[in-house]
């Protein structure tokens, strides 16, 4: 009975997937083949700081990175546009030029311009996200931008999409991801060559609330994984901000807060290795201890003294320039021990102490990107290196991910996890015209859907179809062989009255059971399924192919070998977008029909 009832009220679609065609005119390459990437912050306020601490543009050594990223400007909440936060130093004082003119000295080199931060808070960058318009107004100005002064392309650094704690809305993550991509396609039309990197955290929670993944990944041609400040004074105890790899006191929240499992989220999540640039920092977080003989990994700290004693040079408290720190290794003063557990050292004296990066532990994270198949290597910021040689070498950790990753080229990584995610937002619209970027590509079905689900259909025709014979024969219905095509489920039988089938057939291999409802069950009232997919699904003509009767579930094809994964609970798989999607009348499915006629 069921079965008919599948059958009969089934609808027959071929769509025109316009979403993935977009997108895949849109998955920028990677880093696969190619040298290793070396990017160096720049930030411009450090040529404010006093005597040897003063960092200028002619310090960058433009030789050892392979992309200098210029930071910050920021976002007016009065136009939308890009604002320049220091116009006295970065036009009147020409530094924007100077920083392009390195471009002279090494034409390989990407210099391009971040904007965000953490000083420009959230709030702003989602109210420009969160409208068209707003959305259309920012990216101009930043085709302007890189058009007059000649930057390679823009780091994107939203901190954070979705934060709550910044100033953000849970319209965010789905914002951004219409944000990025419609900067994607301005970039292609004025000039494919202009890059997108996105600056992004490594923990769980931020990733959850703030970045569709796969998408993110497929747009960007780098993600920069901002694998530092891992651990500050906000946590009560003294730790390294930048652990390799989980420490036997790491609890709770801070069980994967680390380097290794922050770099393995992002692919798990879906994001191709050879688009992720990780993290180094030429700084360390210091921390002020409750008692001098406490001195060790996870003991307590003073928080109310937000951090330890300021650098002579950075003079910001909790926060030391690796200048500063190695000045104080040189005088003796200070013990040196090592995070045995995550491959960083620190250092302390009476109460104060302070977790690093060092040439030696920077050493380890290169070995870990070559390891693990990454596009680079990042520095938060070239400015606190040694420029000056205070210590002894000069820029003696920028040198070692310069001649770590030298010579390696990254390989082609294996196939994304395959992941899930929700509804891919449409093409882009009302920015097209206000961009004057031509017409947007329709995308119709070759057949419109019903202007109303089936159950909603007259009482009398579904007793009618409850009328029928209770012993259909079940074959597995044909797949079509278009490519982007839904699979087919046709009605073999003229009226509703009539017999489908006479009886079950021995080789039928579609198992059918219907579950008692339990509350809480992700499986509630939906039928269990386990159709025969050998010979139905062809890996050689299209990536996807939905369930042929459950519409959670679906295949996707990783290396021309199906694999069938899962919706999650009250949502169903749509082809067209080829992404989970809640219910609605243009994605129906056939599973929805078993639930509304055992309830009725």
């Amino acid at each position: 009975m069921i079965l008919i009832l599948v059958y009969q009220i089934a609808v027959v679609f071929t769509i025109v997937s316009g979403t993935e065609q977009i997108l895949a005119d849109f998955n920028t390459p990677g880093g696969a083949g190619k040298p290793a990437r070396v990017s160096c912050y720049y930030s411009n306020w450090a040529a404010y700081r006093p005597g040897i601490g003063a960092y200028n543009v002619e310090d960058i050594p433009y030789m050892k990175c392979t992309h200098v990223i210029y930071s910050f400007v920021g976002l007016s909440n009065v136009t939308w546009e890009v604002s320049i936060l220091d116009p006295e130093l970065d036009v009147k004082n020409e530094n924007f030029k100077k920083f392009v003119a390195l471009r002279e000295k090494n034409p390989n080199l990407k210099l391009v311009v971040a904007v965000g931060g953490w000083g420009e808070g959230g709030r702003k960058y989602s109210q420009m996200a969160s409208s068209p318009q707003r959305r259309c107004s920012f990216i101009n100005s930043v085709v302007e931008l890189i058009k007059e002064y000649g930057f390679a392309g823009i780091d994107a650094d939203w901190e954070y999409p979705s934060a709550a704690d910044r100033g953000g809305t849970f319209g965010d993550k789905k914002n951004f991801l219409e944000l990025v991509r419609e900067m994607r396609y301005v970039f292609n039309t004025h000039n494919p060559e202009w890059e997108i990197t996105i600056a992004v955290p490594v923990a769980g929670f931020r990733l959850a609330e703030g970045y569709f993944v796969p998408e993110l990944c497929r747009l960007a041609n780098a993600i920069h994984l901002m694998a530092y400040d891992l651990r500050g004074n906000w946590v009560g105890f003294a730790d390294t901000h930048t652990p390799l790899f989980r420490r036997p006191h790491d609890q709770y929240a801070y069980e994967k807060l680390n380097v290794n499992d922050g770099t393995e989220l992002w692919v798990r999540e879906g994001c191709s290795a050879d688009k992720l640039v990780v993290g180094t920092a030429f700084y360390g977080r210091s921390f002020a201890l409750s008692d001098p003989k406490m001195n060790k990994l996870g003991d307590y700290i003073n928080k109310q003294k937000n951090g330890g004693d300021p650098g002579e040079f950075t003079n910001a408290k909790g926060f030391m320039a690796y200048y500063e720190i190695c000045l104080r290794i040189k005088s003796g003063n200070w013990t040196k021990a090592y995070d045995t557990h995550g491959k960083v050292p620190y250092i302390y004296t009476d109460t104060n102490w302070i977790g690093y990066e060092d040439a030696d532990s920077l050493g380890i994270k290169m070995n870990f990107v070559k390891d693990k198949g990454f596009a680079g290597s990042m520095t938060w910021a070239i400015d606190m290196d040694d420029f000056q040689g205070v210590c002894g070498q000069k820029d003696v950790l920028i040198d070692v991910l310069f001649a770590g990753m030298k010579d390696y080229i990254v390989p082609t990584p294996p196939s994304p996890v395959p992941v899930a995610q929700w509804k891919m937002a449409s093409p882009p619209s009302p920015p097209r015209e206000c961009l004057k970027l031509g017409p947007v590509p329709t995308i119709q079905p070759t057949m419109s859907p019903p202007t109303q689900p089936p159950w909603m259909t007259s009482s009398s025709t579904l007793s009618e179809i409850s009328s029928t014979s209770t012993s259909p024969h079940v074959t597995n219905p044909p797949i079509s062989t278009e490519t982007d095509t839904l699979v087919s489920i046709t009605n073999p039988s003229s009226t509703p009255q009539e017999t489908l089938i006479d009886s079950i057939s021995t080789a039928s291999t579609t198992q059918v059971s219907m579950q008692t409802p339990d509350e809480g069950s992700d499986n509630n009232i939906l039928p269990t399924v386990s159709p025969q997919i050998e010979g139905s699904v062809d890996c050689t003509k299209t990536q996807y192919y939905r369930h042929v009767i459950d519409c959670r579930k679906y295949y996707w094809c990783v290396n021309e070998v199906p694999q069938e994964f899962a919706c999650p609970h009250g949502t169903e798989f749509n082809l067209n977008e080829k992404t989970c999607d809640w219910p609605s009348p243009q994605n129906q499915c056939a599973q929805k029909l078993f639930y509304y006629y055992n309830n009725l």
